[in-house]
């Protein structure tokens, strides 16, 4: 299990952002609870219009978010790393959701029971601060997300969804299907495919049966659209990871 660090006499802590910023008595009311897991690519952390029956912190790895049709069409509308968790409204008194939550990138983390987790949620501290600064991190993904699908180009949203997912998984190389990037930007395989072709012969990506290397960054955020910057610029404030801030979340 990947694990973050700690000084003399602290509790090694795992990766995850938010488990390794909470006082150590917040922790260890946690930690006797969390259970470590393999997140493999594809599996469903929660179905739609179910229980949520487990919240996961990823150490490493990428959920995804979709938003499903009747048909059983989806389109992505965020992506979570280790700076968060899946199963965000238990903790608020909503036990299912009607959107499907699945590992779209492989990782690890941990596991514990909606019902502890938002018991000691309620409890206040630190650790409500910091699933409020998580929710607000989400609310603006997912609300650039309508505009972005709404208003600007395939290329330019590849560009942005390619960005981000390095970004939340802290990879230049990602794992993802010509079908996931036509879902994540709810499109047809075939736009997808031409719109990354072009990508790999302007050098800014290599893709390859399934895998993705970012080549040139600068460039692809000169393609991607504004909402790549306007999300960015929202996690580096509320994360500290812009230049000169403080490591994880400033509460």
């Amino acid at each position: 299990m990947a694990t973050g660090q700690s000084g003399p006499g602290q509790t090694l802590r795992p990766r995850n952002l938010i488990l390794s910023q909470l006082p150590d008595a917040e922790y260890a009311a946690l930690a006797k609870f969390l259970v470590p897991v393999d997140l493999p690519l594809g599996k469903r952390l929660s179905e739609p219009n179910l229980p949520i029956e487990y919240v996961y912190f990823l150490n490493t790895g990428l959920i995804s978010t979709d938003a499903l049709t009747e048909k059983g069409e989806s389109v992505e509308v965020g992506v979570i790393g280790r700076e968060g968790f899946s199963g965000l409204p238990a903790l608020l008194d909503q036990p299912q959701m009607s959107h499907s939550v699945i590992m779209q990138g492989l990782g690890e983390g941990l596991r514990i029971r909606a019902s502890i987790m938002r018991d000691e949620f309620l409890k206040g501290g630190v650790l409500r601060a910091l699933v409020h600064s998580f929710s607000y991190l989400q609310m603006v993904q997912v609300s650039q997300s309508v505009l972005c699908n709404r208003m600007h180009a395939v290329d330019a949203r590849l560009a942005r969804w390619l960005l981000t997912s390095a970004d939340r998984t802290e990879l230049d190389t990602l794992h993802l299907t010509q079908e996931f990037l036509a879902q994540m930007l709810g499109t047809q395989r075939s736009t997808v495919t031409v719109a990354a072709g072009v990508m790999q012969r302007d050098g800014l990506i290599s893709y390859s049966r399934g895998k993705i290397q970012l080549l040139d960054r600068p460039k692809l955020e000169a393609t991607a659209c504004e909402c790549y910057g306007i999300v960015r610029s929202s996690y580096h404030r509320i994360l500290g990871t812009g230049e000169g801030q403080k490591p994880a979340y400033i509460l």
